[in-house]
């Protein structure tokens, strides 16, 4: 009888070849020994032998190849829309498949592209973890950069370009510590799934809303998630921390059309389509919604009192916002603040006329609406009616969906709590003004939380949705290091 390690059978055949080994069992006798026969005793033999001690992981190898991975996927150019990530969904499964982790790519829709990948654990817990990222990335003009957006540039020790730091960065950063563990012959006790989307920057519809909707066995046995949405921070004092989001703010994208009489420009009307258009703007930009304090965001600047010292305010937040207008007016002057604390309504994209001198029948406005969780989408609309105070104005909802949180104790959080004493920070959750795809996966279930294990300057997060993005080669090490230590500390619990 061939030797057989138990404990990697069920890493290279699966599900099906663990139950044909366990099937296999009543054929045999277990000696005190420690030794297997055959049911006939003519030949012992053993089954189980132990693994082999886990490989020393090479990291200064496994960034270099992970610079020249996250080169070649920027070079793709996955500007949403259209999005076109096929191609790289099918180049980071060919790179699972070359080290033996089990890799899918669909197609939802054509060009669309979604990958999912699974590292077998070895069967002693059920709960799956997820590692998410996206493929799609925002606009970049050519023009305003310092080097081409599509260029994967390796330069002043950074890889440059659109998608460096969201998302494609941080996939390769979850993808290198998926085959670092099982290149190292690591051992973890969940599986972990890699699932890598596309859309994520149009509201995730055509990716990972599909991915829930249509491939929901991917993750059938999953229980927990990370995703975007966190980081490591430093304070101005140079005390840092382990950002963690538990909760996001939801779209109501928002379309305002206003119709008036097409004519010439040189003989305007008391009142166009445009004219109407721009007062509507105006009346939502000086809107300023009521503040309401979550629970999330109050712990998150009590947590950040204590890091800075004060001010005295950020250890009763709520009463400091209802009780002193001096404090108020300082707080919501900070934007990342301000939206913190109030719904949002950005104006961000305009359309009229085709021609300067037409006066056009139609002019359209698009609003980027953020709301806090548990605010009624329908009573926030009906406020910008109000606000508009122009029933000739029509308002449509282009994408809203139920805002889901996850809970700040669980196994996962441990895990990232464990990361954070290694390097004697704290962690601290908090709520983000944006929202990702984690929404999705939380109405399926799953306990979401957005961190990558990466600390970045105030420069470097300008270049997320602006210019110049690019990712420093160090922190794609230290990414790459912090999840390997993540995945293997929540792989012995």
């Amino acid at each position: 009888m061939a030797i057989v390690n138990v404990a990697r059978f069920r890493d290279r055949r699966g599900r099906q070849g663990w139950l044909r080994l366990m099937a296999m069992l009543p054929a045999l006798l277990v000696l005190s020994s420690g030794k297997i026969l055959e049911a006939n005793q003519k030949r012992p033999t053993r089954l189980i032998e132990r693994a082999p001690a886990p490989k020393k992981i090479d990291y200064d190898k496994l960034t270099s190849e992970a610079t020249a991975l996250l080169s070649q996927e920027i070079r793709i150019d996955t500007t949403n829309p259209p999005g076109n990530e096929l191609p790289v969904a099918k180049l980071l499964k060919e790179k699972f498949l070359a080290d033996g982790i089990p890799a899918t790519v669909w197609e939802p829709f054509p060009g669309r592209g979604v990958i999912a990948a699974r590292l077998h654990g070895t069967g002693r817990h059920a709960a799956a973890l997820v590692l998410l990222s996206h493929m799609d990335v925002v606009p970049a003009n050519p023009k305003e950069w310092d080097v081409p957006p599509f260029s994967g540039e390796v330069k002043d020790g950074a890889i440059w370009g659109r998608g460096s730091i969201d998302d494609k960065g941080p996939g390769v950063i979850e993808l290198m510590a998926m085959l670092a563990i099982k290149r190292a012959g690591l051992l973890l006790n969940r599986d972990i799934i890699f699932i890598a989307t596309g859309d994520e920057e149009e509201g995730g519809r055509n990716g990972a809303g599909w991915v829930v909707t249509h491939e929901a066995r991917v993750f059938a046995d999953a229980r927990y998630l990370l995703n975007e949405g966190g980081g490591i921070t430093a304070r101005p004092n140079g005390k840092r921390y382990f950002a963690v989001s538990i909760a996001e703010k939801t779209p109501l994208w928002l379309k305002l059309t206003a119709a008036g009489e097409e004519g010439h420009g040189a003989v305007p009307p008391a009142a166009t389509a445009v004219t109407r258009l721009v007062a509507a703007l105006d009346h939502i930009i000086a809107y300023r919604p009521p503040i309401r304090i979550l629970d999330p965001v109050e712990e998150y600047y009590r947590d950040i009192g204590e890091l800075d010292g004060g001010p005295a305010e950020f250890f009763h937040l709520k009463r400091a916002l209802r009780d002193n207008p001096a404090f108020v007016r300082s707080f919501v002057a900070v934007p990342r603040q301000a939206a913190l604390v109030r719904d949002t309504y950005t104006p961000t994209m305009l359309a009229g006329s085709p021609k300067t001198n037409v006066i056009p029948a139609t002019a359209t406005a698009e609003i980027d609406g953020r709301i806090l969780p548990g605010d009624d989408p329908q009573a926030d609309l009906d406020a910008i009616k109000k606000v508009i105070d122009d029933d000739s104005i029509k308002v449509d909802i282009t994408l809203n969906f139920p805002a889901v949180s996850s809970p700040r104790k669980s196994v996962l959080m441990s895990a990232i709590d464990e990361l954070a004493e290694s390097e004697d920070v704290p962690v601290v959750p908090t709520m983000i003004a944006g929202f990702t795809d984690s929404h999705y996966f939380r109405q399926a279930g799953l306990i979401a939380y957005g961190f990558i294990p990466i600390e970045l300057s105030p420069a470097e997060e300008k270049g997320v949705h602006g210019i110049n993005e690019h990712l420093p080669v160090k922190q794609l090490d230290d990414g790459i290091r912090r999840m390997v230590e993540l995945l293997e500390t929540i792989g012995g619990h």
